[in-house]
């Protein structure tokens, strides 16, 4: 879905993601947690609530203010003082406003896809912003008018901002804004009616879905796996609210149409629940082999205790589901961060391997038609390296058209080449990137360069130069500096010399991918020797046991 790109776009890097997502799902704590089945505010909402249309496909919505001030945090801030110190200016960077000014942050998808775009977020303010303030996060302010509105686009890429009274404005992309402004209510009440209602509550978390709009424009669509579940799909809306403290809840409703449709999901309802216990213990098991995570495990053993407990129970023609876990604010908050940045560790790890498959895919279909892989650079007449094998793999990556713009006659750095170096290509991008490596066009994946090794000389290798075997020789890895993805650049290697230092910066271990297209992780338990024969495709000497 294109909105799960944009996502990428807040990626801040290193702890400061982990922390951010942490901190805006799970630290909105409140001591004295209401039970999430209470009944909604009926009074109006508040305007940023009542701009949200009540049959857009989902909502969620956090209080800002209430977490970046609770007790929960306080360890967190404690320990990772220099990274959550970041939290504030990444805020301010994207919304002109701190933690402290924000009470509520509601982020809509209007539609399901493929109409569906981007998000937006609609926010309410503690006490009256500053619109000046606001609107300085952008370096090229444009003031556009819409259907009498005044929407205000603070960046190159569109992003805007709608203020809708002293205490309430509307962030995203000018398009979808404006498709806001052209949405018209429903005259009856939508799906989410009740959702925003308990949004304007004081729970942690409110989230809701459109379940039908869903069903309706993807239902058919979806894997063989979903069949068994289908029945849940048949509900009108659904809405998941979470408070946190020291007896912790959340709480899960289906509405369906009529009693027979709820009593008819009950059961896939139920085997959900299993399915999630057991998926649980299985995390459970896993991170027990990990000395170095004991207190995620604690957490995650007292969430699977009441989880055991939980069942799927039909109210009327809806299903409900509910579990209350008695936790410790303050460590929670600890290894709710601890575990944000394992998830976002081998999120990335998974993320960056993949890309190492793509480009050894490539380098085969590159060798499936050329009888050979591709040298290191594209040369000119005299044998001056001109543009990167990476420009070369561009059509067996699925950009052929950024390919063919290239002028292949002239260096990287040429005033016609260079335009193109900022075209992010995903594929050389590692998500363990920082962001100024990501604005200045770097790339960590680089070959090894030099006698012996996948690129030597000005032609590419054929299968025959191989013969200590594809799967015993490393084809590209993970550096431990970026080059811009269009230079000839790559690790320098002479067998006789140490192997230049490996990895991201920052990471312990690193990632190859191996001439047979496979890839593999690195530690440094390995030792230079075995790592220097696995550079080297024709030593005829066996790699050590620790490879």
């Amino acid at each position: 879905m294109r909105f799960l790109h944009e996502w990428k776009r807040w990626r801040v890097g290193g702890i400061v993601a982990a922390l951010t997502a942490a901190l805006v799902v799970a630290l909105l704590a409140v001591d004295d947690a209401r039970p999430a089945d209470e009944t909604p505010n009926e009074k109006a909402l508040p305007t940023d609530l009542a701009k949200i249309p009540g049959d857009a496909l989902f909502a969620a919505s956090v209080r800002i203010a209430d977490l970046w001030s609770s007790d929960f945090v306080a360890p967190v801030r404690e320990k990772y003082k220099k990274e959550i110190d970041l939290v504030p200016n990444e805020f301010k960077k994207r919304f002109g406003l701190s933690p402290e000014q924000i009470e509520r942050l509601t982020v809509v998808m209007l539609d399901p896809p493929p109409k569906g775009g981007e998000p937006l977020i609609f926010a309410r303010t503690v006490e009256a912003y500053d619109l000046a303030k606001i609107l300085a996060i952008g370096k090229n302010l444009k003031v556009k008018m819409y259907k009498k509105q005044t929407i205000h686009v603070v960046a190159d890429d569109e992003w805007a901002v709608l203020p809708i009274d002293e205490r309430s404005l509307i962030f995203g992309q000018y398009k979808e804004i404006r498709r806001s402004i052209d949405r018209i209510q429903p005259q009856t009440e939508g799906a989410l009616a009740e959702v925003l209602r308990l949004a304007a509550g004081k729970h942690t978390l409110v989230c809701g879905a459109n379940v039908k709009a869903f069903n309706d424009a993807v239902g058919e669509k979806l894997p063989g796996e979903v069949e068994p579940f289908r029945p849940l799909l048949e509900a009108r809306w659904g809405s998941a609210v979470a408070d946190l403290g020291k007896k912790s809840r959340l709480e899960t409703t289906l509405h369906f149409a009529a009693e027979q449709d709820a009593k008819e999901a009950s059961a896939p309802g139920q085997t959900g629940i299993i399915l999630l216990r057991a998926g649980l213990n299985r995390v459970v098991a896993q991170l027990e082999k990990d000395k170095d995570v004991k207190d995620i495990v604690e957490l995650l053993k007292q969430v699977r205790e009441p989880l055991k407990a939980a069942k799927i129970e039909q109210r009327g023609a809806a299903l409900h589901a509910s579990v209350v876990v008695e936790i410790d604010p303050a460590k929670a908050g600890l290894m709710l961060v601890q575990m944000a940045q394992k998830m976002r560790a081998a999120a990335s790890a998974a993320q960056s391997a993949n890309n190492l498959k793509q480009i050894g895919l490539a380098m085969h279909n590159y060798l499936d038609i050329y009888n050979h892989f591709p040298p290191q650079a594209i040369y000119d007449k005299d044998g001056k390296p001109l543009l990167s094998w990476r420009v070369l793999l561009l059509p067996f990556i699925e950009q052929q058209n950024l390919y063919n713009r290239f002028h292949l006659d002239e260096p990287w750095d040429s005033e016609h080449n260079k335009q193109l170096l900022q075209f992010v290509v995903k594929v050389y991008t590692s998500p363990q990137q920082d962001e100024k490596s990501v604005k200045d066009h770097l790339t960590y994946y680089q070959g090894f360069a030099g006698k012996g090794a996948f690129f030597e000389g000005k032609k590419g290798l054929r299968i025959a130069d191989f013969p200590d075997g594809l799967s015993n020789t490393i084809m590209v890895a993970e550096a431990s500096k970026g080059v811009p993805w269009t230079k000839p650049e790559d690790i320098s290697f002479d067998a006789d010399k140490p192997v230049p230092k490996l990895g991201l910066p920052g990471s312990s271990s690193y990632l190859v991918g191996i001439c047979d297209g496979s890839v593999r992780t690195l530690t440094p338990k390995l030792t230079a020797r075995t790592l220097r024969l696995a550079i080297t495709r024709n030593d005829g000497q066996v790699l050590g046991k620790d490879w």
